[in-house]
C-alpha cells in the first residue's frame, strides 16, 4: 500500500558546510546578511516530521533580498512568511485559474500585468525588496519532511540552516523535537547534539538542545518495533473533525513460527509486449521467491497471454523437484500473443486456498490488457481469499490500469519502465512479500463514517514494513471506537481502539497534512481514470483546490503566489493588491510533483509519468527504451581481431534481441558495425559492414524481417574508447569493446 508518499532513502550524515544538499536560506544582492537568532521546533509523528524554523536577520545597507526554499522530493512547504516592521510578505496558495482570470480582467483595464511560472523549478523564491538598513527581518518557515525508513529504524536529518554567506551573530541556538509514535517507542536517540531528553510516555519523548553547534545537522533515529507486532492510533482534532493515523507495526525480528505457511500464485504475463528485460526480470523474481519457500509451503504459476494455463492443476508443495520443473517451464516461455488478465484471474478465483495458508497472488504484467469490465468487480469480490500485488514492468506500462488494480487490492503498485531500475525495485518488492505476518487488514467502526480513509479501500498487508492509513471524520461522536481486523492463515486478528477526546494538540497537526496529501493523490488518480468528462466538469479539481487552499500547499491546480500585507502588531492587516503596480509580474511557484521526477506538475508535460528534466518531465519513448534494451542484449558480443564471425556463446542474447525486434514489426532499426583502430580506413569500413551484416543475417534466421534493419558500417570512425588510437596503447578488453555492433532507432 501507499505509505503517505514515504520513500526509502539512504541516510547519510552532513555536518557543517560539507553538506551537499541545498538548504532554505536568506540572500541579499550584495554583502552578507547577519543572522541574529535561530530556533527550530520539530514534531515527528510516525514516518513524517513537521519542521518549524524561526530566524532573525539584519542587513547593513538598504538592499533587495530574497528567501529561497529548495524544492525536493522529501519535503513539502506550507508556510514561508517574512515579517518587516511595516509589512508582512508571505507565500500564499491560490487557485491558478482564478489568478489567470484576474490578470486577464486587469489587463482589459489597460494594465500590463504579466503571469509566468518560476524560472528555476529547484527553488521557491520569496522576494523582499528595499530592506531598510538595520531593519529586523523575521522569517517563519514551516514544511513537512519524510523520514528515511529501513528495517532497523526511522531516521530524520535536519540539515544545518547556517549558510556560508551569513555573518553570524549567534551566541547560541536552540531546537526541540517532539517524538510521537502510534506504537510504543523501543529506542530513540540524537547523536549529533547533547540533548536533554524527557520520556513523557511510552509513545511520547522530547529532545531539547541549547548551545552553539549550529553548524551540525540534527540527526534523530528511532525504532517503534517491539518483540511482538503491535498497532496504535493517533488523533488530531480541529473544527469538529478528527484526523486519524492508524499503524500496524511488525516485530523487530520476524520469527518463522510467526508466519503461517505461504502459498504464492504467480499470474505471469507472457504476451509479446513483455519481451526482453520485463520477462527476464519477472522470471528472476519468481525464481527467487520459489527458492525462498520451505518444502511444506506451496506455489503455482499461471501463464497468460491470448490464453492461460497453470503450471499445475492446483498449488503444489515447494519441493526441489517441483521448483526445478517450474523454473524449467518459466525459462521455456517466450513473450507471445495478447494479454487477457480477467480470464486468467477467474481461473485463480475458482480454486480456493487452504485456510491454513496465506495465499499471495502476484500479478506480473505491463498492464497492456484487453480487459472485460468485470475485471475490477471480480477482484474486489475475492480479496478476502488472498492478498493481491501488482508487479508492473514493461517498456510502455499502462500505469492507470496497474494503479487501479493496486488501489482495489489495497497494495502499493510497482512500476518499472526502465531496465536500470529493475533490480532495485525487484529487491524491494521481494522483501515486502516474503514475510506475510497479517493480510486483509481492515479498519471498521460501528459509530463513525470512515469513507474518507486513505489509501482508498484500505486492505493492509503487514510484513517487514508497517501498514498504515489516515482518515478524516466529522461526526462529532464522543468516545468512538475503531476495530482493526486481519488474517494470518487460520488465525484471525481483531483489536478495538478507543479514540481519545483531546484538545487541539498542535504537535499532531501534521496528521491533517498527511490526510490532505493522500486525499489529493486519490482525487488525481480518479480524475485521470475518469478522463476528459471529469476534467471538464471540475468534479475532482474543485476538491483538490479546496484542500490546497485550506492547507496552503501546492497542487496541480494551486500554486504559491507572493502576497503582501500591512503589519498590524505581527498580524496580517490590509492586503496589498497584486495589481497596484500596473506592470507587476505575478509568478506561480510550485513544489507539487506527483511523479517525483523533480519537475513540478505545473510545468510537467507528463505529470504522472516519471521523466527527465531535459524532456520537460516526460520519459523516454517506448522505442527509445526498446533500442536501449536491444543494445544491452548485444553488449558484450565481441568479435575476434579481424573477424566478423559470431561466437556461439552469444546466440542466446541474439535470440532475445530477435524476439524484441520481431514484436515491434513496424519499427525500423539502424544496425551499425564498428571496428578497433587497427587497419586502414577502407579495410575497417568493409569489416564493420560485414559485422553489421553478420548480426542482421542471424536475426533474419530467427524471424526478423530484413526490411526492419538498415545496415551501416562505421569502420573506426566512432570508437567507444577513442583513446585507443593506435590500438596498441590499450589493453585487449578496450579493443574488444571497440569491435561491436549497436542498434539505433530510425525515425
Amino acid at each position: 500500500m501507499r505509505q503517505f508518499l514515504f520513500f526509502i532513502l539512504i541516510f547519510t550524515s552532513a555536518i557543517g558546510f560539507s553538506q551537499t544538499k541545498e538548504i532554505p536560506h536568506f540572500q541579499v544582492d550584495s554583502g552578507k546578511p547577519q543572522l541574529n537568532f535561530q530556533s527550530i521546533e520539530v514534531n515527528v509523528v510516525g514516518k513524517a516530521a513537521d519542521v518549524h524554523l524561526y530566524q532573525s536577520f539584519t542587513v547593513q545597507n538598504k538592499i533587495n533580498g530574497y528567501y529561497l526554499y529548495p524544492v525536493n522530493l522529501e519535503s513539502s512547504l506550507y508556510e514561508l512568511t517574512v515579517y518587516l516592521s511595516d509589512k508582512i510578505i508571505s507565500m500564499d496558495v491560490r487557485n491558478m485559474d482564478n489568478i489567470r482570470k484576474q490578470v486577464l480582467a486587469e489587463n482589459k483595464k489597460g494594465k500590463k500585468v504579466t503571469l509566468k511560472h518560476q524560472d528555476d523549478s529547484n527553488f521557491i523564491k520569496l522576494n523582499i525588496p528595499s530592506i531598510p538598513e538595520n531593519e529586523e527581518i523575521k522569517v517563519v518557515l514551516k514544511y513537512t519532511q519524510n523520514l528515511a525508513v529501513n528495517n532497523e529504524s526511522k531516521n530524520l536529518e535536519i540539515l544545518s540552516f547556517i549558510n556560508s554567506a551569513y555573518e553570524l551573530n549567534l551566541k547560541e541556538f536552540e531546537f526541540k523535537i517532539n517524538l510521537i509514535s502510534p506504537t510504543p517507542i523501543d529506542h530513540a536517540e540524537i547523536n549529533s547534539h547533547e540533548t536533554v531528553n524527557k520520556k513523557v510516555s511510552e509513545k511520547y519523548q522530547t529532545f531539547s538542545y541549547t548551545g552553539n553547534k549550529w553548524n551540525n545537522s540534527i540527526q534523530l533515529n528511532y525504532n517503534s518495533k517491539g518483540k511482538e507486532a503491535d498497532a496504535g492510533m493517533l488523533v488530531y482534532e480541529e473544527k469538529g473533525c478528527r484526523y486519524i493515523l492508524g499503524v500496524v507495526e511488525p516485530p523487530k525480528e520476524i520469527k518463522p513460527e510467526q508466519i503461517a505457511p505461504r502459498e504464492y500464485v504467480f499470474v505471469m504475463d507472457i504476451s509479446g509486449s513483455m519481451q526482453g528485460f520485463p520477462i527476464e526480470t519477472s522470471k528472476e523474481l519468481v525464481n527467487r521467491i520459489l527458492h525462498d519457500l520451505k518444502p511444506e509451503e506451496k506455489f503455482n504459476i499461471l501463464f497468460f497471454a491470448g490464453s492461460s494455463d497453470f503450471f499445475a492443476k492446483e498449488s503444489v508443495y515447494a519441493t526441489p523437484e517441483n521448483i526445478d520443473l517450474a523454473i524449467q517451464m518459466i525459462n521455456d516461455k517466450r513473450g507471445t500473443g495478447k494479454t487477457k488478465l480477467a480470464e486468467a484471474l477467474k481461473k485463480v478465483y475458482t480454486y480456493k486456498p487452504d485456510k491454513a495458508y496465506n495465499r499471495i497472488v502476484v500479478l506480473v504484467t505491463d498492464g497492456k490488457l484487453n480487459e472485460e469490465k468485470s475485471l475490477y468487480f471480480d477482484l474486489k469480490q475475492n480479496l478476502k481469499d488472498a492478498q493481491y500485488f501488482c508487479f508492473g514492468i514493461g517498456y510502455d506500462i499502462d500505469r492507470k490500469t496497474i494503479q487501479q488494480i493496486s488501489q482495489i487490492s489495497g497494495t502499493e503498485s510497482v512500476l518499472i519502465a526502465d531496465q536500470i531500475d529493475a533490480k532495485k525495485e525487484m529487491d524491494k518488492f521481494f522483501n515486502t512479500i516474503r514475510t506475510p505476518l497479517l493480510r486483509y487488514i481492515q479498519v471498521q467502526s460501528k459509530n463513525l463514517n470512515l469513507s474518507e480513509t486513505y489509501p482508498s479501500q484500505f486492505n493492509g498487508f503487514l510484513s517487514s514494513e508497517s501498514s498504515s492509513f489516515v482518515s478524516k471524520e466529522c461526526s462529532g461522536t464522543r468516545d468512538p471506537k475503531l476495530i482493526l481486523t486481519g488474517i494470518n492463515g487460520e488465525e484471525n486478528y481483531q483489536e478495538e481502539f478507543s479514540l481519545p477526546n483531546v484538545d487541539n494538540n498542535q504537535d499532531l497537526k501534521i496528521l491533517k497534512y498527511l490526510w490532505g496529501k493522500e486525499k489529493i493523490e486519490f482525487l488525481l488518480q480518479e480524475e485521470e481514470r475518469c478522463g476528459s468528462r471529469c476534467i471538464n466538469d471540475g468534479k475532482y479539481r474543485n476538491q483538490i483546490i479546496k484542500i490546497g487552499e485550506e492547507l496552503n500547499i501546492a497542487t496541480p491546480y494551486t500554486s504559491f503566489i507572493e502576497e503582501s500585507y500591512v503589519n498590524n502588531n505581527n498580524n496580517r492587516g490590509r492586503k496589498y493588491s497584486l495589481y497596484e503596480n500596473p506592470n507587476n509580474q505575478v509568478i506561480f511557484q510550485n513544489d507539487y510533483d506527483s511523479d517525483f521526477d523533480k519537475v513540478p506538475n505545473t510545468i510537467d508535460e507528463c505529470p504522472y509519468d516519471r521523466g527527465l528534466i531535459s524532456r520537460k518531465g516526460c520519459p523516454k519513448t517506448k522505442q527509445e527504451k526498446i533500442t536501449t534494451e536491444i543494445n544491452r542484449m548485444l553488449e558484450g558480443i565481441e568479435f575476434d581481431f579481424d573477424s566478423f564471425l559470431i561466437k556461439s556463446e552469444f546466440y542466446e542474447k541474439l535470440n532475445t534481441a530477435a524476439s524484441i525486434i520481431s514484436s515491434q514489426s513496424e519499427q525500423v532499426y539502424v544496425v551499425e558495425g564498428h571496428t578497433d583502430a587497427a587497419g586502414t580506413p577502407q579495410y575497417n569500413q568493409n569489416l564493420s559492414m560485414s559485422r553489421a551484416k553478420a548480426v542482421s543475417d542471424y536475426l533474419v534466421q530467427k524471424g526478423v524481417k530484413e526490411s526492419q534493419m538498415k545496415l551501416i558500417g562505421k569502420g573506426d570512425t566512432e570508437l567507444k574508447h577513442p583513446e585507443c588510437r593506435p590500438q596498441e596503447v590499450c589493453d585487449d578488453q578496450k579493443n574488444f569493446e571497440n569491435r561491436r555492433v549497436i542498434f539505433k532507432t530510425l525515425n
